[in-house]
Parts: structure tokens; sequence; C-alpha cells
């Protein structure tokens, strides 16, 4: 779904068992390149790149956090790009991302019995891409407020309290929000982060104050999908709830 001219908000379902996850990846289209956000649970690669415009390849991948469902394919991604990847993500995802750290939530058990799922070979690239065996992953360190230089300017807003790196994104020219799992929307309501995977709830309400300086006119949840309305009222009844 077009958010604007040079944003695309993709919808990627994902077998659960005998359920189906719907998660949105967004995507920005700068400089004759497909700027990715997110790359969805092991075995997403190729219902992401079907529903990216192929005249712009994948040349960035901005990991908000490292839940699984977020950093899943990006083995693949680096496969694809053969070094030449740029890897965007806060400073405190880097150890995760890099294989150096743990993942704030997924222990080794909790990967073990996702990864069973899939075939050999993305086992084998994720546990490679996610090793010290490998070289670093990430090239380009955020700290927060910082402008990245993708269409007229993507502001870069670290919201922790989902996880401690979790980062949000503002495209300027389009006033919309890449909120990640700062926020979802469930049955068309905006609500914060799901208290059942948000390790710090009090910490990720108030990250939520952020977005309240900012002239939004769409919110994109990765859980939910796209928001529009009242945006700012309903910011302040989250971030001040009765």
């Amino acid at each position: 779904m077009k958010i604007a001219d040079h944003i695309e908000m993709l919808e990627i379902k994902v077998p659960m068992g005998e359920h189906e996850m719907v998660i949105h990846p967004v995507v920005i289209y700068a400089d004759n390149q497909a700027v990715l956000f997110d790359t969805g649970v092991p075995g997403c690669y190729d219902k992401i790149i079907e529903q990216i415009d192929p005249a712009y390849p994948v040349q960035s991948v901005i990991l908000t956090h490292d839940d699984l469902d977020h950093i899943g394919s990006f083995p693949q991604f680096l496969e694809a790009a053969s070094g030449t990847l740029d890897v965007y993500t806060h400073a405190q995802n880097v150890g995760a991302i890099n294989g150096t750290e743990p993942f704030s939530k997924a222990n080794p058990e909790r990967i073990n019995s996702m990864l069973e799922q899939f075939p050999e070979s993305i086992q084998k690239s994720f546990r490679s891409a996610f090793s010290t065996d490998t070289p670093e992953n990430v090239n380009h360190v955020l700290q927060g407020n910082e402008v990245l230089p993708f269409g007229e300017g993507l502001q870069v807003i670290h919201t922790p309290g989902h996880t401690p790196g979790h980062t949000s994104f503002y495209d300027i020219a389009s006033k919309t929000l890449i909120a990640a799992d700062a926020l979802i929307v469930e049955n068309g309501e905006l609500h914060g982060p799901n208290p059942s995977f948000t390790l710090d709830m009090e910490q990720a309400t108030n990250s939520l104050r952020a977005f309240q300086k900012l002239p939004i006119e769409a919110i994109v949840c990765y859980h939910g999908g796209l928001f529009k309305g009242d945006i700012q009222q309903r910011l302040n009844e989250l971030v001040n709830p009765s």
C-alpha cells in the first residue's frame, strides 16, 4: 500500500501454527534504491522482495530493534547484497545484530525452537549471520535524533521500552511515523505497545511523548498497519490515561 509517493507499507502474512500473523515492513524509495525497515521472521525474504518495486534494489536495511520477527530474514538480505548492504540500527542493538551479544528477548532455546520450522539452509544462514565467526553486520550506528539522508530527511527517534534499543522513524516530507512496535493498531484503534512483549511498559509509554512533538499525519505500525485520524489526541490519551 502506498502511504506517499516514496513510501510503501508491505503486508506480509506469516503462518503461525493454526493462526496467521500479519506484519508490515516499510519501504522508502530514495536515490534509486529501496530502503527497507525490518525483515520479518525467517523465511520472509521472497515474500518481501515480491512486494518491492524491482526497479529499486534493496541497498539499505534499517532494523528498528532485535526481535526475531523483525530481524529473521535479515541474513537473506545480507547474502543477496554480497557485502554491499548498508545496515542501520541503534547502538543498543548492535551487539545482538553483530552476533556478539544475546538478543533482548530470545534465548537460545527459543531461537532453536523457531529455526526448527525452517529448511536447513535458512537455519544455517541465520546462525552464520548472527555469529562472531562472520564479519560485523552493522555499518551505520544510530544514537537517536539524527536525520538520515533519505528523501527529504528521515528523523531517528530512540523509543526504548519495548526493547532497550527500539527505534522509530519520522519521514519529514510525508509526515509519516514509522512506529515499528512502539505502537500497534488493533480493530482500527491505535494502542501503545503490547504489554505481553514489552520489557519496560512504563518506559515504552514515556517514549511516546517524543511523537507528540511531531506534526504526524499517518502512522505505520508493524503490527496492525496504517493509522490516520486524530493522532495527537490519541497519543495524549495513551501517554496520560485517565
